[in-house]
C-alpha cells in the first residue's frame, strides 16, 4: 500500500520522545551517524524538536564495517563511554540496526534494551509501550509502601502522557494541571515529562490518573490499576470531567466551575453574542488530526457550539492514513475553516481551496511551546472559539476588494440591453458550484462565477450561457 504524505514517524521516534522526557535516564540510539540529530532537529515535525543542549543522548554511529561485519556491540560500548557510567541508560534501535539484529547490550554495562519495533509500529504505539516499560523496569520492581493520606492532605492525581514531539503539549498540560489543582487536588506526577527516574515508583501514590491522549498512555493507566479519565476538549466535556474527577477524589468541583464561568469562560459568551453569532450556524469547518484532537474539536464545535462539520478524519495509532480520501474531501467539499496539519494545507493549495487554516496537528512547521494556546479544558474552549471568530474575519477580508484594485478589474457585463439566458444544464452546474462553497462566501462566489460565464458567452457571441461557458470560471 502506497502511503501518501505520511503523518507520523516510526516506533523509534516514539520511544526516543518518551525516554528523553524523563530525567535521570541516558539514551543510546543504535544507528548510523546523525540518527540522534533527527529527533533533535525534528525532521518530521520541523520545529517542535528535542531541547538540544540538555539531553543525555548519543548515537552509536554505525558504519559499513559494523553493519556488514562486526555488529553493533563495539560501537555501543564506544557510545556508552561518552555518557555517565553510573547512571541508567537505555538503547533504542533504529530501523537499520533493527534489521541486522542490533541493540545487543554489552556485558559489564548498565544499559537496558528497548525494542522500538520501528519497522512495524508507529510512534504512538511505541510510545505507549515505552511508558509502560518505564514503570515495569523502574517502578514495579521496587514498589514502595503506599503512603496513606494525612488528614487534610489533598488527593493526588497523575497526568499521564506529556512527551516531546507532541502537538500543543505545553499548553494542554498547563491547562489540565490548572483544572486538577483548581478543584482542590494535587498533581502527584506529570509522567514522563516532568518526572525523574527515581520518581517512577511514586506513580502508585496517586488516587486517580488523567490520560492526556488517546493515541498513547492508556496502557500505563490500565497497568497502574487506578481509575483514570481522558483529558477533555470542549465546554460540557470539561464540566463533566471535573465533576467525575471530583466524585472519584471526594472533592466538590462546583465552586471552581462557577468561578470559571465568570472568568476563563466569560470571553466565550462574549464572542458567542458578538457580531459573529450570525455566522456560527453556517460557518462550516473540517478537522483532520490525531484522534484526541479530531474527536474533541468536532464534538465541541459541532455538538456543543452548533457549527456544521463538513468532514472529519481521525488519525489513530496503528492505522494507516487514507490521505487520498482527505485530499478528495478538501477538493469536493471545501470548508470555511480547516483544522489540520501541513498535509491538509498542501491539499488546499493544490485544489485552490481558500479555507482558513488553523494548525491542529503535526506534521507542520509550527512551534507550540507557549502555554497560551490550549485546545483542552475551559481555556481551550475559549481559545478555539476565539480562533474561529478570527478565521471568520479573515474569510471576510479575503473576499473584500482592495481599493487599489477596484479600477483594474473587468467591468461587470451590463444587462440593460439584453439579459443572457441560461440553459438548464448551466443553471444546475452554477447552483452546484455555489452550494459547494461555504455559506459565508457564496454571494461573492455566485457573482464571480456568473459574471465569468456570461463574459465567456458574450465573447463567443452565444445566444445563451451553456455548460461549457462555465469551464473557464
Amino acid at each position: 500500500m502506497l502511503v501518501l504524505d505520511h503523518d507520523r514517524a516510526g516506533g523509534y521516534w516514539g520511544s526516543v520522545y518518551v525516554f528523553t522526557a524523563i530525567k535521570g535516564l541516558q539514551v543510546i540510539i543504535d544507528g548510523p551517524v546523525g540518527c540522534e540529530n533527527l529527533p533533535v532537529t525534528s525532521v518530521l515535525h520541523y520545529t517542535d524538536a528535542l531541547p538540544p543542549h540538555e539531553l543525555p543522548i548519543v548515537v552509536t554511529g554505525l558504519g559499513e564495517e559494523e553493519l556488514g561485519q562486526h555488529g553493533t556491540e563495539g560501537a555501543m560500548k564506544r557510545a556508552h563511554r561518552t555518557l555517565d557510567p553510573h547512571l541508567p541508560a537505555v538503547v533504542v534501535t533504529g530501523s537499520i540496526a533493527e534489521m541486522i539484529g542490533g541493540g545487543v547490550t554489552p556485558e559489564g554495562t548498565n544499559i537496558q534494551r528497548f525494542l522500538p519495533r520501528t519497522i512495524d509500529e508507529d510512534q504512538w504505539q511505541s510510545a505507549n509501550r515505552a511508558m509502560t516499560w518505564l514503570w515495569t523496569e523502574y517502578g514495579k520492581k521496587r514498589i514502595p509502601v503506599r503512603k496513606s493520606r494525612a488528614i487534610g492532605e489533598k488527593p493526588r492525581v497523575n497526568i499521564i502522557g506529556p512527551i516531546y514531539g507532541t502537538f500543543n503539549m505545553a499548553s494542554d498540560l498547563a491547562e489540565i494541571r490548572r483544572l486538577v489543582e483548581g478543584i482542590g487536588a494535587k498533581v502527584n506526577l506529570t509522567f514522563p515529562l516532568g518526572s525523574h527516574l527515581e520518581d517512577v515508583p511514586r506513580l502508585l501514590d496517586a488516587d486517580a490518573n488523567v490520560c492526556m491522549y488517546r493515541e498513547f498512555g492508556r496502557l500505563l493507566c490500565e497497568t497502574l490499576e487506578r481509575p483514570y479519565l481522558q483529558a477533555p476538549i470542549g465546554l460540557h466535556s470539561t464540566t463533566k470531567f471535573l465533576r467525575t474527577l471530583g466524585e472519584l477524589l471526594g472533592l466538590d468541583p462546583e465552586p471552581f466551575i462557577e468561578r470559571e464561568k465568570h472568568t476563563t469562560v466569560k470571553p466565550l459568551w462574549d464572542l458567542w453574542r458578538s457580531v459573529t453569532q450570525d455566522f456560527f450556524g453556517t460557518a462550516s469547518f473540517a478537522v483532520v488530526a490525531n484522534e484526541t484532537y479530531a474527536r474533541g474539536v468536532r464534538h465541541f464545535l459541532e455538538s456543543e457550539m452548533g457549527l456544521p462539520c463538513t468532514f472529519s478524519f481521525s488519525r489513530r495509532a496503528g492505522v494507516k492514513p487514507d490521505n487520498d480520501a482527505v485530499r478528495k474531501a478538501i477538493k469536493e467539499t471545501p470548508p470555511l475553516i480547516m483544522f489540520g496539519s501541513f498535509n491538509e494545507r498542501m491539499y488546499m493549495a493544490e485544489s485552490a481551496v481558500r479555507a482558513m487554516y488553523i494548525p491542529a496537528s503535526f506534521p507542520g512547521a509550527i512551534i507550540r511551546r507557549h502555554t497560551g494556546t490550549p485546545f483542552m479544558g475551559y481555556s481551550g474552549a475559549t481559545y478555539l472559539v476565539q480562533e474561529v471568530c478570527n478565521a471568520l474575519f479573515d474569510a471576510l477580508f479575503n473576499i473584500l476588494p482592495l481599493g487599489s484594485e477596484l479600477d483594474k478589474v473587468d467591468a461587470t457585463p451590463s444587462r440593460l440591453h439584453r439579459e443572457l439566458r441560461w440553459s438548464d444544464a448551466a443553471k444546475r452546474e452554477l447552483d452546484a458550484r455555489v452550494s459547494a462553497e461555504p455559506m459565508l462566501v457564496r454571494i461573492s462566489a455566485a457573482k464571480s462565477l456568473r459574471d465569468a460565464a456570461e463574459r465567456a458567452a458574450q465573447c463567443a457571441a452565444a445566444e445563451q450561457v451553456e455548460l461549457h461557458h462555465l469551464e473557464p470560471a
